[in-house]
């Protein structure tokens, strides 16, 4: 994290986000992990939306699958984008490491425009 807000209603929205692998060797020879307290997060964002007073989940689908529903049908997104998501996970759960790491390098947001046909 690098930096917190707090909005009027109370809630606490970081700034930021890092990822730490716990299979690192030098970390766990230097850090002592049940001092730290590390604590996982769930593969999923609560989203608010034009200061409307509830949170939508988007969950990914091959992690959690117990929220495709929900995450299918909520606010956030465009239908048709929802849909070319399919195409994107099927790719990934079908393709094999070395296949994808075959692939020609980019941005995030060029391959799902350009690969993938995301709107803006």
């Amino acid at each position: 994290r690098v930096q917190s807000d707090r909005t009027e209603d109370g809630f606490i929205l970081d700034r930021g986000f890092a990822v730490f692998i716990e299979e690192y060797p030098s970390s766990k020879e230097i850090l002592d992990y049940d001092a730290l307290k590390l604590a996982k997060f769930d593969p999923a964002a609560l989203i608010r939306i034009n200061n409307q007073d509830s949170l939508c989940r988007i969950a990914d689908p091959l992690r959690q699958p117990q929220h495709l529903v929900t995450t299918l049908f909520t606010r956030v997104g465009r239908t048709m984008d929802k849909i070319r998501l399919v195409k994107l996970l099927l790719t990934v759960v079908l393709k094999s490491s070395k296949r994808l790491f075959e692939e020609e390098e980019t941005d995030t947001m060029t391959c799902l425009k350009k690969r993938y046909n995301f709107s803006d």
